[in-house]
């Protein structure tokens, strides 16, 4: 049976590319007007975004081994990969599916059934008439009785059809209208249905790859051309150092040899999260070795493996990992090479995700604003950079021609199947490290195998793709069971949580102490810090908190006030779990917190009190507070795993509002006239910043 999820809610990209097809040449442009024959071309209808690519030999393979699993023979492959290049495009499916085209015609779809645990392969109508004209017993067929069917429509027949099996619907006129399904016992599940009349089967003449470089070698000088432009323009605009960041992906390579090509030698900025492929870095290090370039890398060490076994096992939308392995190495490399500020290279790509498709090819990024960066290929789909690397003969990451689509963390949750599946099989040994991680969690957190087997782990609440699967499963509940999971990874562990209209009281089951809020009070920005018989005591405008050896409790005036108590939660997890990224450290603006390691623990701590401006920028910069806290911890208060999106919730855009007031403060306090020559640097006082958080 086919496994397709229907996706309800369409995708509108701001950008999208646009691919022809030349009738003469059959080949692939990017242009409605062939260079090379003046013809007209076609354009072919590509799922969103288009960023389509040349299929490559692996890709042909994983094909031809889908076709033997559906039909049981190779008989017709041939006539279906018809006569030029294949094209392969992206379409939406909840693992991984790639529309095939080729002579100017989708054949089919290539895709991964991760139930059954294979790439399978759809007929398209023009697919199916292709082989039905080598061998016409090759496809199991029905005939129906009805003029019309709608998908997931069911049909009895008396012939016995092997289950998953792919099955043509045969009109009473003998025509192919249609293609289902078998689940076996004679039923079969109608997939498309596509109704009378032939379409075109495609073009004739045979082509190469090498004319397809050369039918779009005029439209690749032009866009070379431009992407070359910017980046001279650019760099002499912005007279600061020239970095070039190489994840040791093909993107990067291709923005990296434009800026050699114009002469340039940028440093290397080389951010790795030690999650990589070794192929990965050996080609980081082969690249800046073979153009003689200095090469400085931003690196996360062991953090990952360390920081796992606390924080919990990634996922899609619980990304820590991101903060600890790839940004706060980033942002402190940067803070160290390049204070000053830098013009940095990047292969960043409109057509790659949402986000980027609505990025400029020129910003900052919040993490590392030292740097300005900048994409001469953020309008390049795939097609232009594999054309790019083919026509410069540039050595590329091998595991690009092992299959790999997608270049950087081995085990990112956002990853498919399909790709964590190649894993698996290309690199036991770093697959068989990971596997032990996610054994560990399915043991404490008593999940099911299929947590494991079916990648179920790469959510950490209940998504609706991990529900339908657990639902197929049969695992729904252990699975979904939220509360019992976040209530296993939450240490200390809480025991109940007591909410009404005036107070909120968090119970522990084990002591949580004192120092976590001596040591980081400021932070919070209370009215007064005091001590009582029975613990630490916060007052604010109107509500206050106390804490107890077992217990925090917030007295509160207003709705909002419970983002008091969440803010001490957000400096007691971290002081609990700190494994030592500095972050905090690396980001304060003031330089007033610091990562002290004691009795092999690390902690942190406002060593300067006076110099804290309580703009909270290390809390949201923490992968506990900001991510751990958010999206394990605060939904056990809110009860409610989508309690990180609530409106109270204080954003980086007010975090950075309070930053610029600090630095309006301190700029009118230096400038202005002094008694003395002493033009040493001033904090403002801290009556100056009680008003930004009351």
């Amino acid at each position: 049976m086919s496994c397709d999820v229907a996706v309800n809610r369409r995708i509108v990209w701001p950008k999208i590319k646009r691919f022809y097809w030349c009738p003469y040449c059959n080949v692939p442009l990017l242009e409605p007007i062939c260079p090379i024959c003046k013809s007209k071309a076609i354009r072919i209808p590509l799922s969103d975004p288009g960023d389509a690519r040349i299929a490559l030999e692996r890709d042909y393979n994983i094909l031809r081994n889908a076709y033997i699993y559906e039909f049981s023979t190779e008989r017709g492959i041939e006539s279906l990969v018809g006569k030029s290049v294949a094209l392969l495009n992206k379409a939406p499916y909840y693992d991984e599916m790639k529309e095939v085209y080729v002579d100017g015609v989708q054949v089919g779809r290539l895709y991964y059934d991760p139930f059954l645990k294979t790439w399978r392969f759809r007929l398209s109508k023009v697919g199916a008439l292709r082989v039905l004209d080598v061998d016409k017993d090759v496809i199991e067929k029905i005939a129906v009785e009805k003029k019309h069917y709608n998908h997931m429509d069911v049909i009895r027949t008396d012939k016995e059809i092997d289950e998953h099996k792919q099955v043509l619907l045969i009109n009473a006129s003998g025509n192919i209208v249609g293609l289902g399904y078998s689940r076996g016992k004679g039923r079969i599940m109608v997939h498309s249905w596509w109704g009378e009349g032939d379409p075109f089967k495609g073009f004739e003449r045979k082509s190469e790859l090498i004319d397809v470089i050369k039918v779009n070698s005029e439209y690749m000088n032009i866009v070379e051309a431009k992407a070359k432009k910017f980046v001279a323009l650019t760099a002499e605009k912005i007279s600061k150092p020239l970095i070039a960041s190489f994840s040791g992906g093909k993107d990067s390579l291709v923005a990296l040899h434009i800026a050699l090509s114009l002469g340039l030698e940028p440093i290397v900025l080389f951010n790795n999260t030690s999650i990589e492929l070794p192929e990965t870095v050996d080609t980081v290090y082969r690249i800046t070795a073979q153009y003689g370039l200095k090469l400085v890398e931003a690196s996360a060490g062991d953090m990952f493996w360390r920081s796992v076994y606390k924080f919990g096992v990634p996922g899609r939308d619980y990304r820590w990992c991101c903060k600890i392995c790839k940004l706060t190495p980033l942002a402190r490399t940067v803070k160290n090479s390049w204070p000053l500020g830098g013009l940095n290279i990047v292969g960043q790509r409109a057509f790659e995700s949402l986000d980027r498709a609505r990025s400029p090819s020129l910003w900052r990024l919040r993490w590392a604003p030292q740097l300005i960066n900048i994409s001469p290929i953020n309008e390049w789909s795939q097609f232009e950079v594999w054309l790019y690397i083919l026509k410069h003969k540039l050595y590329v990451n091998p595991l690009y021609y092992m299959g790999y689509e997608r270049i950087g963390c081995f085990m990112c949750p956002a990853s498919t199947l399909a790709e964590l599946a190649l894993v698996e099989q290309t690199h036991s040994n770093q697959w068989s490290q990971w596997l032990s991680v996610l054994e560990y969690w399915r043991n404490r957190l008593d999940l099911p195998e299929e947590w494991i087997t079916y990648g179920l782990w790469r959510w950490n609440a209940p998504a609706r793709y991990r529900t339908i699967m657990a639902k197929r499963l049969g695992v729904e509940q252990r699975v979904d069971d939220w509360r019992k999971s976040f209530n296993e990874m939450a240490k200390p562990r809480i025991r109940k949580v007591i909410k009404n209209e005036n107070s909120v009281s968090i119970y522990f089951e084990n002591k949580v102490g004192y120092e976590f809020i001596e040591k980081q009070y400021t932070i919070v920005n209370p009215v007064s810090f005091s001590r009582c018989a029975t613990g630490i005591v916060l007052h604010y405008n109107g509500s206050y908190i106390i804490i107890n050896d077992d217990e925090i409790v917030l007295k509160l005036s207003k709705e909002e006030d419970i983002e008091k108590i969440v803010d001490v939660l957000k400096l007691m997890y971290r002081w609990e779990l700190c494994v030592g990224c500095r972050s905090c450290e690396v980001n304060c603006p003031t330089h007033a917190i610091k990562v002290i390691e004691k009795n092999g623990k690390t902690r942190p701590e406002v060593q300067k009190p006076s110099t804290c401006i309580r703009c909270k920028l290390c809390l949201y910069n923490c992968p506990i507070s900001e991510v751990y806290v958010e999206h394990i911890i605060v939904p056990l208060l809110f009860d409610d795993t989508e309690a990180w999106r609530r409106k109270s919730r204080e954003h980086h855009n007010e975090v950075l509002k309070k930053i610029k007031n600090f630095i309006k403060l301190q700029i009118t306090k230096n400038t202005a006239p002094r008694k003395t020559q002493d033009k040493s640097f001033e904090i403002p006082s801290l009556t100056d910043f009680l008003s930004l958080d009351q």
